[in-house]
Parts: C-alpha cells; structure tokens; sequence
C-alpha cells in the first residue's frame, strides 16, 4: 500500500512536478503515478522526497513498494536480473520490511543464485519468522542447494501448517527418499559443479566425469554466445540401483536433469559405464542446465530433449532409419502433443521415438539456421510466448510446416 503523510491543501497541477517543492509534494506526486502504474515516475518523485527527508519511514515504504511493482513488471518479461536490481535498492531504502526479502529470494531461485536466495530468505524469516511463503521459498534454495536435512525442516514445517500447499508433499518426499539414498555419498566441490559421489567411487572415476563436465560447460555455453550457470551447478552420481532408487525412473533413463543432474556410473549390472558413455549422458543434461539459464521452464520439451540430444551426439545411420520408418509409417507425434513433459507418460518404445523426432526437429533448425536463431527463440520463450508463437516469430513456420519439412528430408 502506497501511503501520503502530512498532506495541507494539495493541488495537482498540469505538468507533472513542475510545481513540487517539499518531500511532501514529491510523495503525493509519486502516489499519483504509482497508482496509475507508472512505476518509473514513482521511484523519480519518490527519490526526491528520500532525499529531502531520508528518514520518513512512509517515504522509504512507498520507494520500497514502487521499487517492488516495478521488479514485478520486469519478472512478466523474465528480466530477473533487473527485478533483482530494484529489490536490492528496496532492501536498502526499507530494511525493516520482509516483503522484498522474500520476492527477491523467489527470483535468485529462478536465476539459479541459491546461495544468494538462501542468504535473503534466512534474513527475511529473521523478520517475519513463520511466514509460510518464505519457510516455503527457504526449504526449496536448500532442497537446490542439496541440503535435505534442513529442505525437510522447512517444508515439514510449512506442510504442518498447510498440507495442501501444491507440490509440497511431493518435493517433501523427493527430498526424504534422497536422503536415505545420499546419506553416505561424498562431495566434491570444483569451479563449475558441486559433485556428489557414493563413497566407493574412486578418483580416477571421479576425475574423468568432471573433465567432461567442464568440457560440456565451455563448449555449450559458448555455441550460445556465452551462457554460463552463475553458480556451481549440482550433480549427483550414483549406481544404477540407487539411481532408480532416487528418482523412481526405469532403467530405461540413461539420467535427468530435475534441478540438479542425476547420473548412473554403472549399469544395472554393476558394470562402469564408458567414458563415451558418460559423455553423451552428462553432456545431454548439462545442455538441460543451460536451456534453462536461457528460457526459464518455458521451452517446450521436444525443443529441449531435440537440443540436448543434438549437442550430444549425431543422428547415426540407424537412426536415420528408424526416423525413414517413422515418417513412411506416420508414427511421428502432433508437435503440440510433445510440449509438455514425456518422460513418465510415454511408453520406453514411444518415448524412443518422440525422443528421435524431437532430435531430427532441432538438427533440421540447426543446419538450416544455426545457433543464433535458436537463442532468439529461447529469449522469446523466455518472456512467456507460447512454443509454437516463437517459433513462427523466430522461424516463420508453424507446427504442422515445420513437421512436414522435417519429415520431407527422411523421404
């Protein structure tokens, strides 16, 4: 709520501020745009009544609030970054309110700065201890930060008070079963990743999949103009057995990317994965990692399984086979209908062959158009459009001519 203090016969004159000369004047001057949403006229009046009297705590509220409409603005866009920048300064002008604490804890989450988030939301529950949004906000950066004990302090804590907050039980009990899983696992902390082995894995092991970590780090981000994670990024490795055990996924799933990257190191057999191996798994969910850092949650699944699998390996001759099958056949799948998440709700066999179209989709728009248009449709996609809008802003086609050309170059 913006508020006026101190206001003796205020009359508003044509031209915006021409007539302000106390911060009493600028602080009304200020509601005024505020209320008509225009933020940034706000902050510039609000400014100027800070600065004739800093220590009005109605003043610091109302530069706070306005400082807080306009990140809200910029969050729409998927700007965080900027939204970030005004929270900072509301955090300064109006250090006794919780409110920017915790909206900018919510956008260091979706910039992947969990320590920063952790660091404000802690801060903010110093404030406002029981707030539900910020134990909730909290118990997320520490289940990202791969911390389960105190993940599970927080959302137990939020879940006794109100169980039917949406997806909480279900991240509640993601945490809980990894934890048993990873009670015994070791860390290893390098420059890019935050790795997590079991104890039993020896270091040459070790060794060999954070090279081809930090290669998949490099040679990724720099395809896309420089996309670089701003913090560490977590990967945890296991057997096959404990794989499955933590994500309840078949053996099927070579790995995933949920937040964090989940790796096997053996085969359900026991047997160490080969290197080849290990990188086309690690390198197809580090490129995960980075669609995420460019588009938010908002890329549509066979843009980012057809990304990750093109920038992990090339179609080989079989495939191009099964793909010629696929489409003489009319197997392929609607484009719109591979949008959301596949993984648990296609079939091994289907999801094989969504995978496959989701491939030759993006290597079609690769060859022909190359990295920078992809990225322009990452930042499209990163604003909210929907998949299929972008991808005629970016590309001029739809869904069904984009299908039909891909499926004309398997004829």
């Amino acid at each position: 709520m913006i508020r006026s203090f101190f206001i003796t016969g205020l009359i508003v004159c044509g031209t915006l501020g021409a007539w302000a000369q106390t911060a009493s004047d600028y602080n009304n001057l200020g509601i005024k745009a505020y209320d008509t949403g225009q933020y940034d006229f706000a902050l510039q009046h609000f400014m100027k009544a800070y600065e004739l009297t800093p220590e009005n705590k109605t003043i610091r509220r109302n530069m706070c609030n306005a400082h807080q409409a306009k990140a809200n603005l910029l969050a729409k866009t998927a700007d965080f970054a900027s939204a970030a920048e005004h929270l900072r300064t509301a955090i300064t002008v109006d250090p006794e309110n919780a409110s920017p604490l915790i909206q900018l804890g919510s956008y260091y989450l979706r910039l992947d700065m969990v320590t920063d988030a952790v660091f404000r939301l802690e801060e903010a529950i110093e404030l406002v201890p029981g707030n539900l949004n910020a134990h909730e906000l909290l118990g997320r950066a520490y289940y990202d930060d791969n911390d389960h004990e105190h993940a599970m302090e927080q959302l137990g804590y939020v879940l006794k008070i109100d169980p039917n907050r949406d997806g909480l039980q279900e991240l509640f009990e993601k945490a809980q079963r990894e934890a048993v899983v990873e009670k015994d696992f070791k860390s290893r902390n390098g420059r890019n990743f935050k790795m997590t082995f079991p104890k039993d894995i020896p270091y040459s092991m070790q060794n060999s999949v954070e090279r081809i970590l930090n290669k998949a780090y490099y040679s990724i981000g720099q395809k896309f103009g420089g996309v670089f994670p701003p913090e560490p990024v977590q990967v945890i490795f296991y057997g096959a057995n404990e794989f499955q055990q933590a994500t309840q996924l078949g053996n099927h799933v070579g790995a995933v990317f949920d937040g964090k990257i989940r790796c096997p190191l053996t085969d359900v057999q026991g047997n160490w994965l080969s290197e080849k191996e290990l990188s086309e798994r690690l390198t197809h969910e580090y490129v995960h990692v980075v669609v995420r850092n460019m588009a938010g949650e908002h890329a549509p699944w066979w843009l980012n399984e057809g990304l990750a699998e093109v920038l992990s390996g090339n179609l080989d001759a079989d495939m191009s086979e099964m793909l010629q099958r696929m489409y003489s056949e009319a197997l392929d799948f609607d484009l719109k209908a591979l949008e959301g998440e596949q993984l648990t709700k296609l079939k091994p066999e289907s999801l094989k062959l969504a995978y496959l179209q989701s491939h030759a989709t993006v290597s079609f728009l690769q060859k022909k158009w190359g990295n920078q248009r992809m990225k322009q449709m990452m930042d499209f996609l990163a604003t909210g459009i929907p998949a299929e809008d972008a991808l005629s802003r970016v590309y001029k086609k739809d869904y069904a001519t984009l299908a039909r050309d891909v499926a004309m170059t398997y004829n």
